[in-house]
């Protein structure tokens, strides 16, 4: 029968008695490439045991172990990445727009009707009727404002 140890590891138990350790694991395991503690912690033996054993017997033995990846905190886009986005983007503005002005054209064509008046075809066909109601306008003004806090 083989050695245990050979096909598996060996196994310990850790006791973990300092909370900031604690939420340093626990940090990690958010990230996608540390899903399971083990991986955290044989990562962070691999990377700080080496420096422990040379200050204390002023020696490092290190296995041969594939490079690290250090974890990144942020997306990195290149180029062509940032101009789809601003062109996804400019395409939403302007799909928001078109809702924007066929709302307020409907809403002000409901309005004249309720006033009882008639609504011009030409005015409504050109569009002369997207207006954004007043107490809209008044509205989407303090968004803005807001947006830019």
């Amino acid at each position: 029968m083989k050695d245990k140890s050979k096909i598996i590891g060996v196994e310990k138990h850790v006791r973990i008695t300092n909370t900031d350790i604690s939420d340093q694991i626990d940090r990690l395991m958010e990230l996608p490439e540390y899903k399971s503690f083990n991986k955290v912690v044989n990562d962070a033996l691999i990377y700080g045991l080496p420096k422990l054993t040379e200050s204390i017997f002023g020696e490092v033995k290190l296995e041969e172990q594939p490079p690290r990846k250090e974890p990144t905190h942020f997306l990195y886009f290149d180029e062509k990445q940032f101009a789809i986005i601003v062109r996804l983007l400019k395409e939403t503005v302007l799909n928001v727009t078109i809702n924007k002005s066929i709302l307020s054209t409907l809403y002000n064509v409901k309005d004249f009707e309720l006033d009882g008046l008639k609504v011009d075809k030409r005015m409504f066909e050109d569009g002369l009727m997207s207006d954004t109601p007043d107490y809209l306008t008044d509205y989407e003004i303090h968004g803005l404002k807001s947006l830019r806090q």
